[in-house]
């Protein structure tokens, strides 16, 4: 096997992305008419890449990036305390891998990492879609992890551009900004859909071994593009022929929800 196409650590850059399905919420009597809901009863978030970027120039994605190590740092173990314990809390014994996983071998956990890789992942897609979207899928430290009802995205604090040029400089702000509005990463909204592998397309091209999550909203979060690496947020049902998609992660992910 060639050397580039051979998976190896060095061969592969490790990232997490987030599938968001959103419900259609109901408005108040005195709400505008909305547009009438989808016929599939729910939405989901795909995000413009602008032109300029060097990887997928305008390509539509989901929100989502590569894993850093303040995705794996032992200073969330503080904000995940009162939820069961470390190493999972409260996620469960990890699930054998899906046949839509690759094969690509397991990266080992980072060298004295303090969470696993089923943390740290969930917590770097939910980093990335604060920082191209806006959407702030956090949980109150006081609120127990619950499946009795789908998640909800928290409204944008106050200062939210400063907050996202912080993360976006250096990921340990994410953190930051969790402990400043007293919460955790939702990583229990955030359950297991598929894996990707970039495909070959030519030596030193970028190439991602890409874990993706499934999350479901009770309805669509508020969604701020940073129009920097994100250009628009859209969200698509059936009408998927008209946007430049990626393929196949993208399209096949949304043609599989729906098949569903």
């Amino acid at each position: 096997m060639n050397g580039s196409l051979r998976p190896g650590a060095s061969s592969w850059r490790r990232a997490a992305t987030m599938v968001l399905a959103a419900g259609w919420a109901r408005p108040g009597p005195a709400a505008p008419s909305p547009p009438p809901p989808p016929a599939e009863g729910f939405r989901l978030l795909l995000l413009q890449r602008s032109e300029s970027q060097g990887f997928l120039p305008g390509a539509h994605v989901f929100p989502g990036g590569v894993l850093d190590k303040a995705d794996h740092s032992p200073d969330w173990l503080r904000l995940f305390a009162p939820h069961h314990g470390p190493p999972r809390f409260g996620l469960g014994p990890p699930l054998s891998r899906p046949a839509s996983f690759p094969g690509l071998p397991d990266a080992a956990d980072e060298d004295g990492a303090a969470l696993p890789d089923d943390v740290a992942f969930r917590i770097c897609a939910i980093r990335e879609a604060f920082e191209e979207a806006g959407v702030l899928l956090l949980r109150p430290r006081a609120a127990l992890p619950t499946a009795a009802e789908p998640a909800r995205a928290l409204a944008p604090p106050p200062g939210l551009d400063a907050w996202r040029d912080r993360v976006r400089r250096d990921p340990r702000h994410f953190l930051s900004l969790c402990a400043h509005l007293d919460c955790t990463p939702d990583i229990w909204a955030l359950h297991d859909w598929g894996g990707w592998l970039t495909p070959f397309t030519r030596s030193g091209g970028r190439r991602f071994s890409t874990a993706f999550f499934l999350c479901c909203l009770r309805e669509p979060p508020p969604v701020y593009p940073d129009l920097t690496e994100v250009v628009s947020c859209q969200d698509h049902t059936t009408h998927l022929g008209a946007c430049s998609l990626l393929l196949p992660g993208t399209t096949s992910v949304v043609i599989s929800i729906r098949g569903n």
